[in-house]
Order: C-alpha cells, then sequence, then structure tokens
C-alpha cells in the first residue's frame, strides 16, 4: 500500500514537471482573466492610431524644427535612442544583460513597422494622432551620458499641432544608477482624454515558444490592488480596465517595462498580431486649457530589490507561487525567504551554484527529524511484509476483511502505512518554492557555474548533469527496502531513466538542486539503515543466548 501510494506520488511529481513544458508546445496554456469587454464607439470615442504620413496644416505656429534628430542617452545600466519625430523611444537596450551569444545586448525595445511607437499620445482624432507621431518636435537637451559625476539628466520633446494649435510637451528624466525614468506630459488644446502608449512588446523579450516556461508573458494590470493577466491569446482588438490603475506593464520571464502614473483612468491593452502587444495608460482631462501628467517608467530586467524599492507591488510580478495553474500563497510563503536566503549565500560565494549547494545542504538538514521518522516507518513496514502476505493470500477473495486485517495488524505494531509517505508530502511544497526560485529569477540567469556550465537557467549543454542525476536515483532506489511486487520494482526502475530524460532540457541549477537532495539522501538514508541495523541487533541480543542464535547452532 504504502509503495503504491509513493509510486502515485513519484508519477504525480513527473506529470506536473512535464505539463507546462508540453502544453506550452500545444499552446494550450489555460485562459488568464482577462479584462473587461472592448468598449462600443458609442460609450467611447476609439482612440486612434497613427498610420500615415502628417497632413499639412493651416493653423499659425512658430516656424518648427526641419531635421530629424537621433539623441542617444547612456548610462552604466542602458543604452536608449529618442527621435524628434514623434519625440518617441527607438531603442532601449540594457548594457548588463545579453542574449545567449552573450555579446548581444538584450533590446527591451526596438522601433518596428507597422507598432505602436513607445511615449506615443494616441487621441481619438486619427488626424492630431498622424501629426503627434511624425512630426518634428523641439529637442531642449542633447545626447546624455551619465556616471558617477554626472548622475542626472533630463530631455524635453516640444510641439504644436500646425493644425489646432495644440500642444504637446514630454519631458523624460533620468538617472544613473536606475531603470527609472520620471515623465512629465504637459498638453495643452487637447481633446478630453488621450493615451500614453508605451510602446509595442516593450519589455517583452521572450514569449517563450522557444522551449517550455512556467509563468505569465503579455500585459499585467495593478487594478485596485488587484493583479489581472491579460492572455494575448483571448485579446481581440483591444481591453480596457477603468479604475484606480496602480500600474500596467509588459513582462516576460526575466524583464518587464511598466508605467506607473499619478492619476491614470484606466489601461488599455492592445493588440495587433499574435505576438503584438500594447499597453497603455489613459489620462482624462477637464478642459481644453493646459495640463500636465505625471508617470513613472521603470523598463528593465525583474530585479527583486529594485522592483519592490517603486513601492508600488511591481515586486509581485516574479511570480514565487507558481504550481500547476495558478499562484498559491504557501508556496509564495516558503519561496521568498529561500530566494533571499540564496542571495544571502551568494554574497559570501560569489557563485550560485555553489550557493544552490548550500541552501540544498540547508533545506535537507532542517527535514532530517522527518526524512528519519520516514525511513524507521519503511523499516516497520518491511518487517510486517511476511505477515501482511501471509493475510493477502488467506483474504484474497474478500477484500473487506482484509482491508480490516491489515488495519489491526497496523494498530497491534504500532505502524502508520503511510508514514514514509508524509515527510514528501511536506517536502513537495519546499520542491515547488526551489524550482520556482531556480526557474524564474533573474539573478540566476547566465549565472555561472563551473567549466561548462556557463548558466544555471539554461539546460546543460553536454547533458552531464542529467545524466549523473539519474545515476543518483538510481543508487537511491537500490537502497530503498524491498517491500513492492515485481510490476512495481520494475516500474520504479523506469523511474530514473524517465526522470533523466524530463530533466534535460530543465535549468542546469535545478538539476544539480536534484543532484545534492539526492546525494544527501543517499548519505543519510545510508547512516540511518546502518543505524538501524546496529539498534536491531542489539535489540536482538538483549533477548538472551536464546531464540535465533541458539536456533541457528540447533541447525548447524
Amino acid at each position: 500500500m504504502e509503495k503504491r501510494f509513493v509510486l502515485f506520488l513519484i508519477l504525480s511529481f513527473a506529470i506536473m514537471m512535464a505539463y507546462p513544458y508540453f502544453v506550452d508546445k500545444l499552446g494550450l496554456f489555460p485562459p488568464q482573466r482577462t479584462g473587461q469587454a472592448e468598449k462600443s464607439s458609442d460609450e467611447r470615442p476609439a482612440i486612434q492610431k497613427p498610420s500615415g504620413p502628417a497632413i499639412a496644416g493651416t493653423h499659425e505656429t512658430a516656424p518648427g524644427p526641419t531635421e530629424e534628430q537621433t539623441i542617444h542617452v547612456n548610462t552604466p545600466l542602458y543604452h536608449a535612442v529618442f527621435s524628434s519625430r514623434g519625440g518617441n523611444l527607438v531603442l532601449f537596450e540594457l548594457k548588463k544583460y545579453t542574449v545567449s551569444d552573450r555579446e548581444t545586448r538584450v533590446k527591451l525595445y526596438q522601433d518596428l513597422p507597422d507598432t505602436t511607437p513607445a511615449f506615443a499620445i494616441l487621441t481619438p482624432d486619427a488626424g492630431l494622432n498622424k501629426r503627434l507621431d511624425h512630426g518634428l518636435y523641439a529637442v531642449d537637451g542633447r545626447d546624455l551620458t551619465l556616471d558617477e559625476q554626472n548622475k542626472t539628466g533630463a530631455l524635453t520633446f516640444r510641439y504644436q499641432d500646425p493644425e489646432t494649435g495644440a500642444r504637446v510637451s514630454k519631458r523624460v528624466a533620468f538617472g544613473s544608477d536606475t531603470y527609472r525614468m520620471a515623465l512629465d506630459i504637459e498638453t495643452e488644446a487637447l481633446p478630453d482624454h488621450y493615451l500614453f502608449s508605451m510602446g509595442s512588446d516593450f519589455g517583452i523579450t521572450d514569449w517563450g515558444q522557444k522551449r517550455g516556461f512556467v509563468g505569465f508573458v503579455g500585459p499585467i494590470t495593478d487594478l485596485g490592488g488587484e493583479l489581472i493577466k491579460d492572455n494575448p491569446a483571448k485579446i481581440e482588438r483591444e481591453v480596457r480596465h477603468d479604475g484606480p490603475i496602480a500600474w500596467t506593464a509588459l513582462q516576460d520571464k526575466y524583464f518587464i517595462a511598466a508605467a506607473i502614473p499619478t492619476a491614470a483612468s484606466a489601461a488599455v491593452v492592445s493588440r495587433t498580431s499574435e505576438t503584438v502587444i500594447n499597453t497603455a495608460v489613459e489620462f482624462k482631462l477637464a478642459g481644453p486649457g493646459s495640463s500636465i501628467k505625471h508617470l513613472v517608467l521603470y523598463a528593465g530586467p525583474k530585479e527583486h530589490q529594485r522592483l519592490k524599492a517603486l513601492g508600488v507591488g511591481l515586486e509581485e510580478t516574479v511570480d514565487f507561487g507558481w504550481f500547476i495553474y495558478g499562484s498559491w500563497a504557501i508556496v509564495r510563503w516558503i519561496a521568498k525567504p529561500l530566494f533571499h536566503i540564496l542571495q544571502f549565500l551568494h554574497s559570501f560565494t560569489g557563485n550560485y551554484g555553489v550557493a544552490i549547494i548550500l541552501l540544498t545542504i540547508g533545506v535537507r538538514i532542517l527535514f532530517i527529524p522527518l526524512t528519519h521518522k520516514s525511513y524507521r516507518s519503511m523499516k516497520d513496514m518491511q518487517a510486517l511484509q511476511p505477515q501482511l502476505q501471509a493475510l493477502q493470500k488467506k483474504y484474497k477473495d474478500d477484500k473487506q476483511r482484509l482491508q480490516r486485517e491489515m488495519m489491526e495488524l497496523y494498530q497491534k505494531n504500532k505502524v502508520n502505512p503511510v508514514g514514509g509517505c508524509l515527510p514528501m508530502i511536506l517536502q513537495i511544497p519546499v520542491f515547488v518554492a526551489l524550482f520556482n526560485v531556480l526557474y524564474t529569477t533573474i539573478e540566476i540567469r547566465q549565472a555561472p557555474f563551473i567549466l561548462w556550465i556557463r548558466d544555471l537557467s539554461d539546460m546543460d549543454p553536454y547533458y552531464v548533469l542529467p545524466i549523473i542525476m539519474g545515476l543518483t536515483m538510481l543508487i537511491q532506489q537500490k537502497m530503498q527496502p524491498t517491500t513492492m511486487d515485481p510490476i512495481q520494482a520494475k516500474i520504479f526502475l523506469m523511474m530514473p531513466i524517465f526522470m533523466t530524460f524530463l530533466f534535460v532540457s530543465f535549468p542546469s541549477g535545478l538539476v544539480l538542486y536534484m543532484i545534492t537532495n539526492n546525494v544527501l539522501t543517499i548519505g543519510q538514508q545510508y547512516f540511518t539503515m546502518k543505524y538501524f541495523e546496529t539498534r536491531h541487533e542489539k535489540e536482538s541480543g538483549k533477548k538472551g543466548p536464546g531464540k535465533a542464535p541458539a536456533t541457528g547452532r540447533e541447525k548447524s
């Protein structure tokens, strides 16, 4: 009975681990909670996106710039490029993060044809939108290079519409040691509301199409303290979220771009293709007069401490609580302390691989009492096997009587039939929590370990670690007490092979955790079994020179 339950746990665990990978490959991820249905045109005028060249105006305006300017902003953390045409962001790349070739910088945003520009102002007036997006803005400022000596800088883009006389000013302030940007938007004579666009796919570098990914990729909004994730596949055109918006963002596994407005009336998520998503914040205007709106923009890695320092709950986008279909508080409560402990260990070792090993050792030490109890229960069950087999043979045609007799036998010998499994059940949330920490935190991304392991967040390129893991699982199984029938034994023998192939594509950091855990389990199991054997010999000796030894001499 106990071994069937163990088999059930192992198979369930294997299915749990393989599920996200294969479901993602088939495109069957369950839909996330979507926002309100698309508003009809009679409820609110549609926001028109710019799609063509500006139309010559007739309103009297001062002579504007005649040539497009490109302005570069360089900080130790990122390189941003702005254009005076539209006053928009056209490139945003991170200096401390590279793609898999370890040379090309991660581009959080790049202006592409037929997409919504970053930092664009979108109004219900299609013609005005074209001019706002394609018009040449006057620029206050020049190329910026921020460092320890020059910690702050700002750019201002100004435009007056030649047809309506509407004015737009965008001031962007930067810091040398932060991914945070402060944006002030001053407008005059605009319609009663407008959208500030984050830009298509700004913050999404990987849609998780190359390999399975546990987590959410796409737009996410904090609406009155509730996190709303809009499944891109379920967005037909656009989705509105009306109410107090704390922030709206686009995110993938490791990176995020978020708009944190001071007084926005809504967030609007739109989709133009399967992998082209934009999110924007809506500002309402009291009248045609002058108005100033404020935003904070964060564009960078999902580093937990940086996100938490913003003070708006953006750190919750690092989902430590994932488990099967959703996010679970118990997993999150365990994962967050483990993450901070891992960070603490890394601060001393300088190597996340070593930190993972030390963290695993610490977790195993905490579970020593439970594991010891599990082994004792398994030994007790092993001792009862002859009597259990006799009962099964005697009552093979009476299942109810068999169950009753077995329970009486357990009670008489004070044995819990699932006692060996309870510690395994209690360790599942810990394992899932560690899985989330190692699989979703950017701190592990491209972190080297030894020799050929150059990225603990990526698979082992030579499959060495998965093979070692499979061997340790096989050794661990061979050390288990033999209390199962031949069919179960064959199934258990296949598990190391199955798990090896399953973990081939898993992050090497997670495989390293499994190896360390298996090695520690083997060591603990060896010494525990020795302890029980010694105790059994002592207990047999206390019974005097009788029973077992004497019987042996008589037979000889």
